[in-house]
């Protein structure tokens, strides 16, 4: 009985193990969302190092099976493709994969991120700002098999098809963000979608501020707060 037990015991804890590293194992994608509306501040004074540096960490943090996506945020985000799709480094294992490494970061992910800042949409893509079909595409991707983390530069205010925060996020409103976003989670069928994803929301700004925003910036980082978590995902607002 007692060997039964341990044997038991052993088994369990085998699969365990293994599960475990199944789930280490997983590629990753590190999913990027850049706002190129025209009220984004993200193209502005010092953002576009910041991003780019960003860019760069994630590179240079990848492993071969992993992935960075960059997605635009727009008006029509809906359907937009991805704009950059970058594999990780082609390692093998062998004493050469220093050299290879240094070649991938120089040539292949510095080319691939420099074409970021080169996308060109068109006046009635950036005239308005739609940033609720990011979660599909997060969801997409984590239904892929893979390790989801998302990076969303953006000032998160939502201005699309009659829904401007501005205006119902406005001082002096009676809207609570947070019943809002519990609504709306449930209005688009986004509960619990995005359970084991990491999302961090970077705020672009400027040295001079926006007063537009900072008055219904609380509101806006509060929205978005209760948003992801009911989607089921964890969340980190920051400035950029």
């Amino acid at each position: 009985m007692i060997i039964r037990a341990s044997l038991k015991c052993t088994v369990v804890g085998v699969l365990i193990l293994f599960v475990a590293g199944c789930m280490e194992s997983r590629s990753k994608v590190h999913a990027v969302f850049i706002d190129y509306t025209q009220s984004a501040s993200v193209f502005r004074q010092g953002n576009p190092e910041k991003v780019s540096e960003l860019l760069k960490d994630l590179a240079g943090k990848m492993e071969p099976d992993d992935v960075l996506e960059l997605y635009p945020i727009h008006a029509y985000t809906e359907s937009a493709t991805h704009v950059l799709r970058l594999k990780g480094p082609p390692l093998q294992g062998d004493l050469r994969d220093r050299q290879r490494l240094i070649k991938w970061k120089e040539r292949t992910a510095a080319d691939a991120l420099d074409r970021v800042w080169n996308m060109g949409f068109s006046k009635d893509r950036t005239a308005s700002t739609n940033i609720y079909p990011v979660v599909r595409k997060m969801s997409r991707l984590l239904k892929a098999g893979y390790m989801v983390k998302a990076y969303l530069v953006c000032d998160m205010i939502q201005d699309f098809d009659g829904e401007d925060f501005s205006i119902l996020l406005r001082e002096g409103s009676d809207a609570d963000p947070g019943m809002l976003a519990h609504r709306k989670v449930a209005d688009l069928g986004f509960i619990d979608m995005l359970q084991g994803v990491d999302v961090e929301v970077l705020i672009p700004g400027t040295p001079h501020g926006n007063q537009a925003y900072d008055r219904i910036r609380a509101e806006v980082i509060a929205f978005w707060q209760t948003f992801f978590i009911r989607c089921g995902a964890a969340i980190v607002i920051r400035d950029l």
